[in-house]
C-alpha cells in the first residue's frame, strides 16, 4: 500500500478512536488495535521502548486531573474517574497506533510518496521540493545530531569529567561543549550543501522521482472502504 494512504488511514483510525464517546466503541477500537499488535508482533520492542514513558505519564496525568476536578468541579467523584480512565484509554490507544506506524514505517519511504504526488501533478512549483526536502533533512539529521551527543556524553564520562559534580558544573559543562557542537553540525551542513550544489540540484525545477510510488485505484478504493466504515460506526453504534 502507498506510504500516505497508509498515513491516512492510521490518522483516520486515530480520529475515530478520539470520538468513541461510549465504553463499547471504546473496546471495539481496543480490540482492533491489539489485534494489528498482534500482526506486526516482530516491531515490539522497539515499540515498547518507545511508548513506555507514556505509560508513566498518562496515569500520573490523569491521577493530577482527578485531584483537581474535586477541588474545582462539582461532579461526583464516580463520573470524574469514568471520565479519566476514558480519556486516559483513548490517548494511551492512540499513542500505540501512532507509534506503531512510526516504527513500521520508515520516513524515506513517506518523503518518496509526498514526491511521487507532487510530481504527479506536472507543478512547477519548486517550493514545494524544498518543503519536503526540509522535513526530510530534519529527520534524517534529528539521528545524527543524537548520536553526537551521546557520543560527546560517553566520552566526558570515559575521562571523569561528570563524577560526583553539580548541576550548576555540568550546565556550564554543557554550555562550553554547544558551540563546539553547532559548528560541527555547521559544517556538515555545508558539505551537503556544497555536494547537492556539485549535483546540480536546484537547476531543473522538474526532476525525476525514482522510484516512483503511485497512488493505485486499490489505495483509494481502501482509504474509501475505512472512511465509509468509521462514519457507519459512529452513526449507528
Amino acid at each position: 500500500m502507498n506510504p500516505i494512504a497508509r498515513l491516512f488511514i492510521y490518522i483516520l483510525f486515530s480520529i475515530s478512536i478520539l470520538l468513541s464517546k461510549n465504553v463499547s466503541l471504546l473496546i471495539f477500537h481496543i480490540c482492533l488495535v491489539l489485534i494489528i499488535l498482534v500482526r506486526k508482533r516482530a516491531a515490539w520492542d522497539e515499540l515498547l521502548d518507545s511508548i513506555k514513558p507514556y505509560w508513566i505519564y498518562l496515569p500520573l496525568s490523569g491521577l493530577f486531573f482527578v485531584m483537581i476536578s474535586l477541588i474545582v468541579s462539582k461532579r461526583e467523584i464516580s463520573v470524574i474517574l469514568v471520565d479519566v480512565l476514558m480519556a486516559t484509554f483513548r490517548l494511551s490507544t492512540i499513542i500505540s497506533l501512532m507509534t506503531l506506524y512510526v516504527v513500521d514505517s520508515k520516513s524515506q519511504n513517506i518523503f518518496i510518496a509526498l514526491r511521487s504526488m507532487w510530481y504527479s501533478t506536472r507543478a512547477t512549483t519548486f517550493w514545494i521540493d524544498k518543503m519536503i526536502l526540509f522535513l526530510e533533512m530534519t529527520l534524517r539529521f534529528f539521528p545524527l545530531i543524537q548520536k553526537d551527543w551521546n557520543q560527546t556524553q560517553r566520552s566526558q564520562k570515559a575521562l571523569s569529567f561528570n563524577q560526583k559534580k553539580t548541576l550548576k558544573t555540568k550546565v556550564l559543562n554543557i554550555a562550553i561543549f554547544i558551540p563546539d557542537f553547532i559548528i560541527i553540525n555547521l559544517q556538515r551542513t555545508e558539505n551537503i550543501i556544497e555536494s547537492m550544489s556539485m549535483r546540480g540540484y536546484g537547476r531543473h525545477p522538474r526532476r525525476s522521482i525514482y522510484p516512483f510510488v503511485e497512488l493505485k485505484p486499490y489505495d483509494f478504493f481502501i482509504c474509501s472502504l475505512v472512511l465509509v466504515s468509521m462514519i457507519g460506526i459512529h452513526y449507528y453504534v
